[in-house]
């Protein structure tokens, strides 16, 4: 097995006249290594609390795996299978705060839920009846928009309906996103050192603390030292092989997982598959097909990988053929050209007892005490949706300072994607 921490980054960028001039020699109150959706999000925490922060990643703000999720900000319906109320509901609440804090980078839809008979409706009406009950906090919904059983003539104009084994929908709430650009405006909305495309060669501790980062910028070779009092690792997937490349550890704390989504250039399609569609497919998966964009997104898979950069397995794609085939066997999916695939892996932790596959491991995040170093913690695991929550939370433990303006304060725009 290739060690994650090995992988080829994308190539930094030459040094440009315009770059931010940044010292030999940095200080700091914590230093964040990672520049993804939590250690963007713990950034802007801290800038709220007035403390100074860094924030290192080997390559770009955004550019690994928070670039590559779903694209949606949700309680996570497939938790109705798997019984997690309580992520659930902490989800509801959190979408809840990011349409008030990025409202532009956000879009309310009605995802509809097909059924397959009226048992399975019943059941479909009962649970999102009461996911859309927890989930009524929906600032800037449309009101066009509308939840609850689909009418039979509406769900029959859809041509996905055609010849489906599916009888009905029942529409629930959530929110489309584009994650690359919301880490931007969470990094745009912080006071924080950026030293993106830098590489970490070293540490130095000292009495069980650490002390200093030695970096190397990608860009012009040159050197770095970057001080800290406290240290927070949001490493995503890599956590595992950078922990063992920097403290030779060779415990594993995560469980990797890969989904792929596929994004079908199908303009004909769009204007009678207007609404996303969220499939139940069993162990708490869910097939989403959504139009978005002017292409239609599909997705997800899950595999069980051992790496933080993978490849897109033909049977992948080949699970995701067959899903559409067998439930909406109306469209000739394998006719449609593919604009675009996307394979992003997610950090699960591992639990203690590691006996059963990644469909049925919790996507709940730990803040770990590391067990020799007093002064760094962890960030294992975690979903998009919750990482504002996790960092406000873990900043409130890092400083005492808690921060009820982190749920209201609007985020500064810094991405420049589609709004």
């Amino acid at each position: 097995m290739i060690d994650d921490a090995a992988r080829p980054w994308p190539e930094a960028p030459p040094t440009s006249v315009g770059q931010c001039v940044v010292p030999s020699q940095v200080e700091v109150d914590v230093a964040i290594i990672g520049a993804g959706i939590h250690g963007c999000a713990l950034a802007r925490e801290l800038t709220l609390r007035g403390v100074s922060c860094a924030v290192v990643d080997k390559g770009a703000i955004g550019g690994g795996t928070s670039q590559w999720s779903s694209q949606l900000l949700h309680g996570g319906i497939r938790y109705l299978q798997t019984g997690d109320i309580k992520q659930m509901r902490e989800g509801l609440a959190e979408r809840a705060t990011w349409a008030n804090i990025a409202p532009w980078r956000v879009a309310w839809k009605s995802f509809w839920m097909p059924h397959r008979g009226f048992f399975e409706g019943l059941s479909h009406r009962i649970g999102i009846g009461l996911y859309d009950r927890w989930g009524r906090d929906r600032p800037g919904w449309p009101p066009t928009l509308h939840l609850g059983a689909v009418p039979s003539d509406v769900f029959e104009a859809d041509l996905r309906a055609a010849r489906t084994p599916f009888r009905g929908a029942v529409a629930y709430a959530d929110l489309l996103t584009w994650d690359r650009d919301l880490v931007k405006d969470l990094a745009a909305s912080s006071d924080a050192t950026w030293l993106d495309f830098h590489e970490i060669e070293g540490f130095e501790d000292e009495s069980g603390t650490l002390k200093v980062a030695r970096l190397r910028d990608l860009r012009d070779g040159s050197s770095r030292a970057l001080h800290a009092k406290k240290w927070i690792f949001a490493l995503g997937p890599w956590n595992d092989g950078f922990m063992k490349r920097w403290f030779a550890e060779d415990r594993k704390r995560l469980r990797l997982s890969s989904g792929i989504h596929l994004w079908f250039d199908a303009p004909e399609l769009l204007k009678g598959c207007e609404h996303p569609w969220a499939l139940m497919r069993g162990h708490g998966r869910i097939l989403f097909v959504i139009p978005r964009d002017g292409l239609l997104q599909v997705g997800t898979t899950e595999r069980a990988v051992e790496d933080g950069w993978v490849p897109i397995l033909e049977t992948e794609r080949e699970e995701l053929f067959l899903a559409l085939e067998e439930n909406i066997p109306a469209i000739a999916w394998r006719t449609l050209p593919i604009r675009a695939e996307e394979l992003g892996v997610r950090p699960l932790v591992r639990p203690p007892k590691d006996s059963f596959g990644t469909p049925k491991l919790s996507r709940e995040a730990v803040l770990e005490v590391h067990p020799t170093f007093s002064n760094l913690r962890l960030v294992l695991g975690g979903k998009l949706t919750t990482a504002r929550a996790l960092m406000d939370r873990l900043a409130t433990e890092i400083t005492g300072r808690e921060c009820p303006e982190s749920r209201m304060r609007i985020l500064s725009r810094g991405g420049d994607g589609e709004p």
